[in-house]
């Protein structure tokens, strides 16, 4: 098999891999971790997830590798899709390392702190951080136009309407969805025993 077959091989793969562990699971687990009444749940869901946080990277510099050597052999540097690609590739890296993974980290440490039981406010304040919602469109929003892009291989111009309009659809759906925190359902408290009557 020739090396330029292999590689897009691989980049394909990988692009599938992170559409797959940020459009798909990381969005599923967000949900589960946002949705968990007690924190042994919620720890439970944090550990499902725990291997996008291997995932996820790997898959984004395999696509980022293979997509360099693929730009170069077959000299598509002067492509405005491929121009946007990379452009959002390292908005995705900045978000992802400044953005979410510090608001999975902090959630997880404050499920680790917290003691047995119903979620209390404190962790269910940090689990719902708007970082983590906002940081997590953003992502699933660039890798599904990247995704958009290595199909259609619009220009540069039709490559940056691409990423605004899935970025517009992105928050669209975080106003329509995503609820204010007072309309939630608040997490199941423990139910306290009504005092036994005299007889």
């Amino acid at each position: 098999m020739q090396p330029y077959l292999l590689v897009l091989f691989v980049h394909v793969a990988a692009a599938m891999a992170l559409v797959g562990g940020s459009v798909i699971a990381s969005t599923r687990v967000r949900a589960t971790v946002r949705s968990a009444r007690t924190t042994q749940e919620l720890r439970a869901f944090l550990a499902i997830g725990r291997p996008l946080a291997v995932l996820n990277p790997v898959a984004s510099m395999l696509v980022f590798a293979s997509g360099l050597y693929l730009a170069s052999v077959g000299r598509f540097w002067a492509l405005g899709w491929v121009q946007v690609a990379v452009a959002f590739w390292v908005v995705n890296v900045i978000v992802a390392v400044a953005v979410v993974k510090p608001a999975i980290a902090r959630t997880a440490m404050e499920a680790a702190r917290a003691g047995d039981g119903a979620v209390g406010e404190r962790l269910d304040a940090i689990r719902w951080s708007l970082r983590w919602s906002v940081g997590s469109d953003v992502l699933v929003a660039n890798d599904s136009a990247m995704l958009y892009l290595m199909a259609v291989k619009p220009g540069f111009a039709g490559s940056l309407l691409a990423v605004a309009v899935a970025n517009a659809l992105a928050l669209a759906g975080r106003i329509a969805f995503g609820r204010p925190r007072a309309e939630r359902a608040r997490p199941a408290e423990p139910r306290v025993a009504a005092p036994a009557g005299r007889g």
